[in-house]
């Protein structure tokens, strides 16, 4: 129970840290790139065994690693900006309800049962997604933002949908599992690593903002947990107290439900009733999807 606990917290402390860079004035884009950085050497540390880059190069899912570090950054660079600029509620309900793309895979692709119950919990998600970012009439800016909630959610789907196909197919043991997430974190910080090199020959970024302290602090207190969400879900699904199929919608759950209460309390985020409606609905798709 622990276990799950922690991953709970930490999925949204990491929303927390995406709302005090705002406060803090911190260059999300140089922090995200150095938080994979971090995140890397995070889990080199925690492997308990030599890195063989031989043989991370010529494991099943190495091909697969790599263009998922891509997503990886694109999509945690938005759900910080949803967070931001939005909301940590929005950034919450939009990344978690991606679970309904995972499960619509396993339906189509893996040829899983799809019950009523499950058939509802997906349709009430999207609505939930919907409701839960729609910006109030009163603030058109927001409805202007209302592409980047529709971005994380596919995005985040798409990720979850290929960490599923490499479970199901490439990745055998636990070894390949801390391999696997070493390997797509340091393909993320290579091409944020790219990226900065791109904006400092066009002069897009400043030296002096890629070696600002809070920047790399941000990035570091980002990265150490980033690594440990993960790792703490590998480690609730050893301790089998709850199935995958169990699990997962519980964290979405509980990640969801206490992402609106902090940003309602802590940071005096505004929901609109269309807000609350979908939150609300989030939770009852999760539930029934769990099902």
């Amino acid at each position: 129970m622990l276990y799950i606990i922690s991953t709970i917290l930490i999925s949204v402390l990491l929303l927390v840290i995406f709302k005090l860079f705002q406060l803090f004035d911190v260059n999300s884009f140089v922090a995200i790139i150095i938080n994979y950085m971090a995140a890397t050497i995070t889990g080199i540390l925690f492997l308990n065994a030599p890195v063989n880059l031989h043989e991370i190069i010529n494991a099943d899912w190495f091909k697969i690693s790599l263009p998922l570090g891509a997503v990886f950054i694109s999509i945690f660079y938005l759900i910080s900006q949803t967070a931001q600029r939005i909301g940590i509620a929005t950034a919450s309900v939009a990344n978690k309800m991606s679970v309904v793309i995972p499960v619509l895979f396993s339906i189509f692709y893996l040829h899983e049962n799809l019950s009523l119950i499950k058939l509802c919990g997906i349709f009430l998600a999207l609505i939930a997604v919907y409701l839960s970012t729609s910006a109030s009439e009163n603030n058109p800016q927001l409805k202007k933002l209302i592409w980047l909630p529709i971005l994380v959610f596919i995005g985040s789907g798409l990720i979850d949908t290929t960490i599923n196909i490499a479970n199901t197919f490439y990745v055998k043991t636990k070894q390949d599992s801390a391999l696997f997430s070493i390997s797509t974190f340091a393909s993320a910080f290579c091409i944020g690593l790219l990226l900065v090199i791109y904006q400092l020959s066009q002069k897009k970024l400043a030296v002096n903002q890629l070696l600002h302290f809070k920047n790399i602090f941000g990035g570091i207190a980002l990265g150490i947990p980033n690594y440990f969400s993960i790792y703490f879900i590998f480690k609730s699904l050893d301790t089998k107290l709850l199935s995958s199929a169990q699990l997962f919608p519980v964290l979405n759950l509980c990640n969801v439900a206490l992402a609106a209460i902090l940003g309602w309390l802590a940071f005096k985020e505004k929901l609109s009733v269309l807000n609350v409606t979908g939150i609300i609905l989030a939770l009852i798709s999760i539930i029934l999807i769990a099902l």
